[in-house]
């Protein structure tokens, strides 16, 4: 059987094995002087990932000289007609032109115990990483204490026993939810602690001073995320130590305060609503009329603040181990007009921070880089 290197003509042989002894010829001088005592410093930088060929690590000159020679070597075979790269490593190999295969990089990162334990350590970081994706994808509703706050002392819980506490608390999304009435969210909806999803969202906990000293704290439910404009056709209530306020955008055609039945229709109102016995005494719940003993009433809910504040309030003089309850709920009203066919799919995302007063939000707001990262995420899918 004809040697593969039958195919290739002399001359090419003859140039490759010229360069491949000259290089040999090279690298001897080069060990003969090292031999000989030498007063020079060499500063050269250390190479991280090394070339090696026969198991023997080659110096940045004969990596160049093979890599030369190999390009010389391919380019004659290909004139020649001889593209087969089988062909090519058999021919360079035999004349010195190639390297060892290299081991692989984790391969490289265990016989260098510093890489070996950086690269853990980047693995241990990657897989925090996706962990907090996956615990972020899960709580698309999160309470914050700022920086200031935890170190006074102040604590988050789901229960008023505090057995459990926190520094940050986060909800499951409630998906696929319909257009509901406020007659839909029942009266106990204060009494339940935790997440108590339904047709709407709902969110129970608990703040309280286990610090040392009495201070004053703010707190703010801020709308960080939407799609679809859902926040127009979306409501809020939202109870502080069992008193309850309703929240909604203006009127997206009027830009006035929301309010159902609208000012101008006095011809219907709203009979039996759960949570109004929270509250019977709220102007947020304006009597329209009565009729054979029953009266009628039109819910008023309160402008949101401002595009991204839904609402704010302030606790004064929380003294240590005094505690306070808030509990969140949101819903997409069905009577609201802008609760329409071109919400659907839309998605609604929102926050609670808390900080003490005179804090500067910006600075304060208890909330890292990553944190900011995926303030992004929703209410509703």
């Amino acid at each position: 059987m004809p040697s593969p290197y039958d195919r290739i003509p002399e001359d090419v042989l003859k140039d490759a094995a010229d360069d491949a002894a000259e290089k040999k010829t090279e690298k001897k001088n080069a060990a003969k002087s090292k031999e000989q005592p030498s007063y020079t410093k060499e500063t050269r930088q250390r190479r991280i990932f090394k070339r090696r060929r026969a198991g023997v690590v080659l110096s940045r000159e004969e990596v160049k000289a093979i890599k030369a020679g190999r390009k010389k070597l391919r380019r004659e075979m290909k004139a020649r007609g001889i593209k087969s790269r089988r062909e090519f490593e058999l021919v360079a190999g035999s004349l010195g032109l190639y390297f060892d295969k290299r081991r692989g990089f984790l391969l490289w990162l265990r016989g260098h115990w510093l890489g070996f334990l950086l690269g853990l350590l980047a693995l241990f970081l990657l897989i925090l990483f996706i962990f907090s994706i996956v615990t972020r994808l899960r709580g698309h509703f999160t309470i914050n204490l700022s920086d200031n706050m935890f170190r006074e002392g102040f604590v988050l819980s789901e229960t008023e026993d505090f057995k459990e506490t926190y520094v940050e608390l986060f909800a499951n999304p409630a998906v696929n939810v319909p257009c509901v009435s406020i007659k839909a969210i029942p009266e106990n909806v204060d009494s339940i602690d935790g997440e108590h999803n339904d047709a709407y969202f709902a969110y129970t906990y608990y703040i309280r001073n286990e610090g040392e000293s009495t201070v004053d704290y703010t707190w703010e439910l801020e709308l960080n995320s939407e799609s679809l404009d859902l926040s127009t056709a979306g409501w809020v209530m939202l109870f502080e130590d069992g008193e309850l306020k309703i929240f909604a955008e203006r009127n997206g055609e009027t830009g006035e305060p929301e309010a159902i039945p609208p000012y101008d229709d006095n011809s219907r109102g709203y009979i039996n609503i759960p949570v109004m016995k929270l509250a019977p005494d709220s102007d947020q719940f304006e009597p329209i009329k009565t009729v054979n003993g029953i009266t009628y009433y039109r819910v008023v809910p309160k402008p949101f603040i401002s595009e991204s504040i839904i609402a704010e309030g302030e606790q004064t003089g929380v003294a240590p181990m005094e505690y306070h309850k808030y509990t969140v709920v949101l819903w997409l009203e069905g009577d609201d007009k802008d609760a329409d066919n071109s919400k659907i799919g839309g998605h609604l995302g929102t926050q609670m921070n808390f900080r003490l007063t005179g804090e500067n939000p910006d600075a304060a707001d208890g909330r890292s880089g990553w944190d900011r990262f995926w303030d992004g995420l929703s209410f509703w899918d």
